[in-house]
């Protein structure tokens, strides 16, 4: 019989029952059993001999009911980590929770162990901090949609973490170079440097058979040609080593994600995703839209967005090589308004929660800018 002890038991089960059978005084029973006699009284008071849960019998905690049963969906449903979750309530609910409060609530409820989405494959290392302007880019192949191909190329900052897609039909180097030059156009913010793999769309550098070795494309390149016509340096991966434009390609598993649990159709045996490429397409763009407003843990809790339209501290050209701070590297005139990239803020009743659950967050984490203090906050796209 397996026997459950407290770690500072003094005595066993069969030392209890005699104790609560025998006629002794309890000094008698002290000195026999080399126990205080506050342990005699004790077990004398009982009928049983096993512990009892040393658990307080009121739980001294300031959350509520529904802050509770949101605390734990953000858990369970979301499998958002301990600090994304302390944000979201922060921001929405009350900024005074701490982290050990959570920890502890996730304990009572069985969901504070980690998981595998939180351990990760591996610990990676962080990005060489580099001014304003260093993008990478890559193309990400699509599913084939009605016998045609797709591509998406996706462009990211790096200081700023925002992405720009644009969705291609052939992955030729006239229609990468294209692409890349309504970047440049759309972004509006000077590039100084783009990081690329050695695909043929994107350089020369494996284009022919040569004796020597070449670090870098010939020049010739359509890809090339648009980076030196704005003063762009192309810098190339090392070859079989994508982690070195990881930034990218982890962006680019985030929508093969997305797609997959997008619900599935009736065609095509219930293997398709989506109806038409327009469908995809939308579905594409809103997502890097949602990401573009989502609140990061690696921009210390701001919005891609957000930070493009700032750009003050680490993420600019003066506090790089200057070390200065709060100075802003792109004119006034040309940086987007900051009512741009803030969200709208949704009031909602706390009562109901499965209402206001629903609409709290999207694409994991995505937080209002500035929370209604008093009321349960929701993100609605602006």
């Amino acid at each position: 019989m397996l026997i459950k002890l407290h770690r500072n038991a003094t005595t066993t089960p069969r030392q209890r029952a005699y104790i609560q059978a025998s006629d002794k005084s309890v000094a008698d029973l002290a000195r026999e059993l080399g126990v205080n006699q506050s342990c005699i009284r004790r077990w004398k008071g009982r009928r049983d001999t096993m512990d009892r849960p040393s658990t307080p019998h009121r739980l001294m905690t300031r959350f509520s009911t529904e802050e509770e049963d949101i605390a734990v969906e953000l858990r369970s449903r979301l499998a958002l980590s301990l600090d994304d979750a302390l944000e979201v309530m922060r921001r929405c609910l009350r900024a005074d929770i701490s982290r050990a409060a959570l920890y502890r609530l996730w304990r009572r409820h069985g969901i504070a162990a980690p998981r595998t989405s939180d351990q990760g494959a591996g610990a990676s290392l962080p990005f060489d901090p580099a001014p304003f302007g260093y993008v990478h880019a890559d193309l990400k192949h699509l599913p084939r949609l009605l016998g045609k191909p797709a591509y998406v190329l996706v462009v990211i900052e790096r200081a700023t973490r925002f992405v720009h897609v644009d969705i291609l039909d052939d992955r030729s180097a006239a229609t990468l170079a294209a692409a890349f030059e309504r970047f440049l156009k759309a972004f509006s913010h000077p590039v100084h440097t783009v990081l690329t793999d050695n695909g043929s769309e994107f350089t020369d550098r494996f284009g022919g058979a040569y004796w020597g070795k070449r670090n870098t494309g010939t020049g010739r390149h359509a890809f090339d040609q648009v980076c030196a016509a704005h003063g762009i340096k192309h810098k190339l991966t090392r070859p079989y080593h994508p982690q070195t434009n990881g930034m990218v390609e982890r962006f680019n598993r985030r929508i093969s994600q997305a797609i997959a649990a997008h619900p599935a159709n009736n065609q095509n045996a219930g293997r398709n995703h989506f109806s038409s490429h327009q469908e995809r397409n939308s579905f594409i763009r809103q997502f890097v839209n949602n990401y573009n407003r989502t609140r990061l843990r690696c921009l210390a809790y701001h919005a891609p967005a957000q930070q493009l339209a700032i750009l003050t501290k680490h993420n600019t050209c003066a506090g790089m090589t200057e070390g200065r701070k709060n100075t802003v590297c792109v004119p006034a005139a040309e940086a987007p308004s900051a009512a741009a990239s803030q969200r709208a803020i949704v009031p909602l009743r706390a009562t109901n929660l499965d209402q206001s659950f629903s609409r709290l967050l999207f694409s994991g984490h995505a937080l209002p800018v500035q929370p209604d203090p008093g009321t349960l906050t929701a993100c609605a796209a602006a």
